[in-house]
């Protein structure tokens, strides 16, 4: 009786309330309207369907209003302990008209889409030293936060300080609060003449992924990268049913600090190893595990297992596959690189992508990209499932863009490697001594093999490179440069409309590296900038299919940090020479640059004010530039913007746009005027002309919809009524 009143009541609400600006806002598809994950969707497309921003409009982009960030400062007295990091470097999320960020200081904010106002803010409290003195926590109390992600009415953040955390979105208050996860964790001691005692957590993830259908997190927890005990890295699942969730499978990304001598053995059937040298020989995208001789596998991150040697933050938005329940993901690279003098074996599951059941934690399969990473080489950033095609047959295939600067495409189902892209100023580089080095010239030279990249990466298939190699130029004690470092520092974007996946690929930074000493610890005692090369970025369009370039813009004097996005047919790239880049996505014409006057180095985001118009949000500062070539020297605090279309821009009518009767005959009247030309007044008229006529038909359509939508609502009480 109650449910048939409530959709009685919701019916009539549809069919007889103040419906237009309803019905227009209502009309627009969820995907069109919102941006509910770091890169926009489950899958991590980076892409927006929306249309109203697009190569007519942008030269009528204008600004509609900003929110200068606090300073960092300000919040200290809630964080003894920590450290003040300004600003934000996640991408805003925008939901049903409003708009949400959190800063580097963990706090969360909600804006009204239209007009900026501020809904509320979520003040993160937490005492980082009294956690360094509970917790195995190393991070130093410097947030850093990577990213902000919207699950049915929740707000989750990175994972930060052993916890996970989520906001109600409508109240700004805290929902879920798990605390304590890095506590007790199984096999994270370590005894070693320069240490004896925890490993230790660092870095925050991104927030966890959902599996929606059977509401189950999955969250990575890392340790640190640096030269310290590094924690061991695990991966949770947790039943959001309960509150608080309930752990349900943990799966390690290392091994126990007595170490495993079988550890890269025991699923070595599931996996496959990139070896360049093998690509470029004989055209092999990569190396079953199967094939790997077993003396190069054993005891991979040595027995016992050193101390500061560990998966470093997984962050980059993981994708979920609905239908299938796995969650696809990256991981960091491994911690007490460049110096592996006790770290042996490929060190899996270090700069790898990988495919989880998210209900058991069972890993389906695993691709790494470089094996025994010596320079940093991970595998974060996002992860992007999409459906393409691929030698005539429709597939589900993982994109992986890497630090490394290439970009790999997977099949979902196997991991097996369908093509891989190198940029090609990455493959042919050559000195000014006319020598061919391809991406590093090492001090001294470390044998100048193309096929080797002088070093960059190690092959599986040697024992020297996975036992015996201790640092990149071994046995020298001298430094050798890395060029260019971390060329791939960027989340990639998807139009499946166009089948193109675009990535900017930076030549720089140029860094030295001495790697040593090496009697107790693995730490590098020299990493300094060198300014040998020209910092640079190019822009790329690659076919998803083959993974040949379509297109490619190049923009001088930076290199890259952040992330593009595509939508309404064009390519936003904000760059640290304060520009945001805008292009057209067929044919890579720049159509336009706006200056703002700081170093962009996050991703912008669009999605739709309650109203339904489009708008792009833009964040400023948060964190200096100045080793990518940016114009911003400090943290700054920056702000958020948004942009919309300005009132003097009129939509041009296209006979695309007008396939019914009714839309043909608004297209008379425009045309049958004596001037050919129409003011926005006369064609809003119109508009509201044919709106009323079709009002009917509309809410025909939204008595159906508001059917379903209670059946889906009582769903919904259903499923929260069982977590109570």
């Amino acid at each position: 009786m109650y449910c048939f009143i409530f959709t009685f009541i919701l019916i009539t609400s549809l069919v007889f309330g103040n419906g237009t600006n309803f019905v227009i806002a209502n009309e627009i598809n969820r995907q069109e309207k919102n941006w509910e994950f770091v890169n926009h969707d489950s899958w991590g497309s980076n892409y927006s369907p929306q249309k109203e921003i697009n190569k007519n409009s942008v030269e009528y982009l204008e600004l509609k209003w900003t929110f200068p960030f606090p300073e960092a400062k300000r919040f200290a007295i809630d964080q003894p302990g920590g450290v003040s990091f300004e600003g934000a470097i996640t991408p805003p999320i925008i939901v049903d008209g409003k708009v949400y960020v959190a800063s580097n200081m963990k706090n969360i904010y909600s804006f009204d889409a239209e007009t900026g106002k501020l809904l509320w803010t979520n003040i993160y409290k937490h005492d980082w030293e009294e956690a360094r003195v509970d917790l195995p926590e190393i991070a130093g109390g410097a947030p850093h936060i990577h990213g902000l992600e919207y699950v049915d009415g929740i707000l989750y953040t990175s994972n930060l300080n052993c916890s996970i955390q989520g906001v109600n979105a409508e109240s700004g208050e805290l929902e879920i609060n798990i605390q304590k996860i890095c506590k007790n964790v199984e096999g994270n001691n370590y005894r070693w003449p320069g240490y004896t005692g925890l490993g230790r957590f660092g870095s925050p993830s991104h927030p966890g992924a959902v599996y929606e259908k059977e509401n189950i997190m999955v969250a990575g927890f890392t340790s640190g990268g640096g030269p310290w005990g590094g924690g061991r890295s695990f991966i949770d699942g947790y039943d959001l049913e309960q509150n608080p969730p309930e752990r349900i499978w943990r799966t390690f990304l290392a091994p126990p600090g007595e170490g495993d001598p079988e550890w890269a053995l025991r699923e070595c059937h599931k996996g496959w190893f990139f070896s360049y040298k093998a690509w470029k020989e004989e055209g092999r995208l990569g190396i079953p595990c199967s094939e790997v001789p077993t003396k190069n596998l054993i005891n991979d991150w040595g027995v016992p297992k050193h101390f500061t040697s560990g998966v470093s933050a997984i962050w980059g938005q993981m994708s979920v596959d609905e239908e299938t329940g796995i969650v696809y993901l990256g991981t960091g690279n491994q911690g007490g690189w460049p110096n592996q003098t006790y770290t042996m074996g490929p060190n899996l599951y270090a700069a790898t992508t990988m495919a989880i059941d998210s209900t058991t934690g069972e890993i389906i399969w695993w691709y790494q990209q470089v094996p025994r990473d010596m320079v940093e080489g991970d595998s974060s950033w996002n992860t992007m499932l999409a459906k393409v095609e691929i030698d005539g047959e429709l597939k589900k295939v993982i994109f992986k863009f890497s630090a490394t600067g290439l970009v790999w495409a997977l099949d979902a189902a196997t991991g097996e490697p369908l093509w891989i892209f190198e940029a090609p100023f990455l493959e042919q580089r050559i000195d000014p001594d006319g020598v061919f080095r391809g991406r590093t010239a090492g001090h001294p030279c470390m044998g100048c093999e193309p096929n080797t990249q002088d070093g960059y990466w190690n092959d599986p298939m040697s024992y020297y490179d996975m036992q015996e190699k201790k640092w990149l130029n071994y046995p020298e004690e001298d430094s050798f440069y890395w060029i260019p470092a971390r060329s791939g520092e960027s989340d990639m974007a998807f139009d499946s409309d166009l089948n193109s996946i675009f990535i900017p690929v930076a030549a720089g930074v140029d860094m030295s590296i001495q790697p040593g000493p090496v009697e107790n610890r693995q730490v590098s005692i020299h990493l300094s900038q060198q300014l040998t090369q020209q910092k640079n970025v190019t822009l790329y369009s690659i076919d998803a299919s083959t993974g040949k370039i379509k297109w490619s813009y190049f923009i001088d004097q930076v290199a890259y940090r952040g992330g593009v996005i595509t939508s309404g047919g064009l390519i936003f790239i904000p760059v640290s020479d304060g520009y945001l880049y805008i292009f057209n996505s067929e044919n890579g014409e720049l159509l336009r640059k706006i200056n703002f006057g700081t170093s962009l180095v996050v991703q912008p985001t669009i999605g739709k004010t309650a109203d339904g118009e489009s708008r792009l949000f833009i964040i400023s500062g948060g964190r200096a530039a100045d080793n990518i070539g940016g114009i911003t020297k400090i943290n700054i605090p920056g702000a958020i913007m948004s942009f919309g279309i300005s009132d003097k821009y009129v939509k041009p009518v296209s006979q695309e746009e007008t396939s019914n009767e009714d839309n043909k005959k608004q297209n008379e009247k425009i045309e049958n005027k004596d001037d050919g030309e129409m003011n926005s007044e006369e064609i809003e008229q119109i508009n509201k002309e044919k709106n009323t006529e079709e009002e009917s038909d509309v809410n025909i359509s939204f008595i159906i919809g508001a059917i379903a939508g209670v059946i889906i609502l009582f769903g919904v009480l259903r499923k929260r009524n069982r977590k109570k």
